[in-house]
């Protein structure tokens, strides 16, 4: 089973790599909007940021104080995973591995070019003006960084954050689908039986998460989540306030024992006081 995620500034190319790639190792292609209508069942429409893309204008300094990115993140992730468990797959679109950091096996491509190369490619596949494509790109360049730091608090182009970095203009389509073929068959970047439990673990977890962000009485709590798939086990650590400690406790536990394959939840608290 592989899983690999590709990203990329305003290349076009990478629609066409996705497909080649999934041509040789026959797996499915998903993309940010397979991966929102899927997530329509979480409520991510609740969150106001699916119908939003990250060619849009970036968030406001009040999105970045709300909770709805939390939920969104949860949704997205959620049904992300959703494909996932369905067997091989490639996401291209922007920044989806860092919802999938915890799983050892994804492989993480990154489709770059100079800016030369982007430019004259533009003009030529829009026949529009050099003024026009410089402009655009900009734009689009400043939005998706401003993106990603609103969503992770990253520099997406850094090139730690990726396995294979590609660079179109010295390496043909082809000759890039052949490498990233070639490298997801090393034994690092095919699941196994621990790798697989991961998954399901992850999985189980984020959609404990969904459940918490979805409940008015455990929206925006922050809690982390790790979750045991096989014995249907949740740890949530997180704080808690000073006083009412006990019903943020038994909220979190009535809202999570709804989750279909959950059976024990252990709630770890640190209290805090509001006041301190």
């Amino acid at each position: 089973m592989n899983i690999i995620t590709i990203s990329r500034g305003s290349l076009s190319a990478t629609e066409t790599l996705a497909k080649k790639i999934s041509e040789k190792l026959n797996c499915s292609i998903v993309t940010r909007e397979d991966v929102i209508k899927a997530a329509e069942k979480y409520g991510i429409g609740e969150t106001g940021l699916g119908d939003l893309s990250f060619t849009d204008k970036s968030p406001t300094i009040w999105d970045k104080m709300s909770d709805r990115k939390k939920h969104y993140l949860s949704c997205f992730q959620t049904a992300l995973l959703d494909f996932a468990l369905e067997g091989s797959i490639i996401y291209h679109g922007h920044l989806a591995q860092f919802l999938l950091n915890k799983i050892p096996f994804v492989l993480r491509v990154l489709l770059t070019a100079p800016t030369e190369y982007r430019i004259q490619t533009l003009m030529k596949e829009g026949n529009k003006s050099r003024e026009q494509v410089t402009s655009h790109i900009k734009l689009i360049d400043d939005r998706r960084q401003k993106w990603s730091q609103f969503l992770y608090g990253v520099n997406w182009k850094e090139p730690s954050y990726y396995d294979l970095v590609l660079n179109l203009e010295r390496i043909n389509i082809d000759l890039a689908a052949n490498l990233v073929v070639d490298i997801s068959s090393y034994k690092d970047f095919q699941s196994n039986e621990i790798t697989i439990k991961t998954l399901n673990n992850l999985h189980l977890a984020a959609k404990a998460n969904v459940y918490l962000q979805q409940s008015p009485r455990t929206k925006g709590d922050e809690v982390e989540i790790e979750a045991d798939f096989d014995s249907g086990s949740l740890t949530i650590t997180g704080n808690c306030p000073k006083v009412g400690a006990r019903m943020w406790e038994s909220d979190i536990k009535t809202v999570l024992s709804k989750v279909e394959g959950v059976k024990n939840i252990k709630v770890i608290k640190s209290i805090v006081s509001y006041y301190e």
